[in-house]
């Protein structure tokens, strides 16, 4: 079986690993959360990022959140579980979203990398994400909660992932995120990973 990802809508997506480890990262927008989670992530506490509640889980799911993740002199925590490895790594940099109650996550299986950075502006921290050889990256793109949808460009040539795609949309123009290795999806869409 092919690890596949929906990107269900806004930042919430799921992810199943090749051997059916299924996580679900952000849950909030409308959509199927029915399958049930081994893993569920949050980046913060907002409560478009937050709403734990509407997964279904197994019951030796685990729950990450960014209490989890990010310690109090702001260094980040991994975990490995079922054969997935999560990085957490700094996010922010807005007048939203501050690197102290904040993170983004690298997900590492199945020989693939994927980086969902939570709601976050360009940081340099960013620079060296260049060096994981990212597969598929995520970048919200709203421009007022977040950096807008050129500076999301930016980001993505500077990390240089061989997919690139937007999310977090609100009223931004998805058509004006132009990275190196653009991937559009729809809200909704479900893509296999390779």
């Amino acid at each position: 079986m092919k690890p596949t990802l929906t990107l269900i809508g806004h930042a919430s997506m799921k992810i199943k690993t090749a051997e059916g480890v299924v996580i679900y990262i952000d849950p909030y927008y409308d959509g199927d959360y029915s399958e049930p989670a081994d893993i569920v992530l949050s980046t913060h506490e907002h409560y478009d990022h937050s709403k734990i509640e509407i997964v279904t889980k197994k019951p030796d799911c685990e729950v990450k959140r960014v209490a989890d993740a990010l310690n109090p002199d702001l260094s980040h925590n991994s975990f490995d579980i079922k054969g997935v490895k999560i990085e957490a790594v700094t996010a922010g940099g807005n007048q939203n979203h501050h690197p102290d109650n904040t993170v983004g996550y690298l997900l590492t299986f199945d020989g693939l990398t994927v980086y969902h950075p939570g709601d976050t502006s360009k940081i340099p921290e960013m620079e060296a994400l260049k060096d994981r050889k990212i597969d598929y990256a995520f970048f919200p793109i709203d421009g007022v909660y977040n950096m807008g949808p050129e500076e999301a460009t930016e980001c993505a040539d500077l990390i240089g992932a061989k997919h690139n795609t937007p999310m977090h949309f609100f009223d931004a123009d998805p058509m004006k995120f132009t990275p190196k290795n653009l991937l559009r999806m729809n809200y909704g869409d479900t893509i296999d990973l390779e």
